[in-house]
């Protein structure tokens, strides 16, 4: 195995966590969150980043070693790095995770303990 075949596979597994953990934050963040910040809905992210998760791990069990190089690859890395840097924080300070209302069991009254 040569260096470059190395990190081939390096950038592939890098590309495919960004693009399962974008899906996963996108799944636990509440629907109103997408609509408060006037962004694309909920149902749009995670149908774009679960397809460029799915469409990655596809490409990559047909032998592709450059599945993340490919167009399906490359739309789905810029897709996770436009909900990561751009949607997720306005999300976040809507009001954080699933339910959670921004405040963790922890705070008190002022803040936390």
């Amino acid at each position: 195995m040569d260096v470059v075949t190395l990190i081939n596979d390096a950038l592939s597994v890098a590309t495919l966590v960004i693009k399962f953990a974008a899906f996963g934050d996108a799944a636990i963040r509440p629907s109103a969150g997408f609509k408060a910040v006037d962004k694309l809905p909920k149902a749009f992210w995670v149908t774009v980043l679960g397809l460029a998760a799915v469409g990655h791990l596809a490409i990559a069990a047909g032998g592709l070693t450059y599945s993340w190089l490919s167009i399906v690859g490359l739309a789905g890395i810029v897709a996770a790095l436009v909900y990561i840097f751009g949607i997720r924080p306005q999300v976040i300070q809507y009001g954080g995770r699933r339910g959670g209302g921004g405040r963790s069991s922890s705070d008190g009254p002022y803040g936390p303990w």
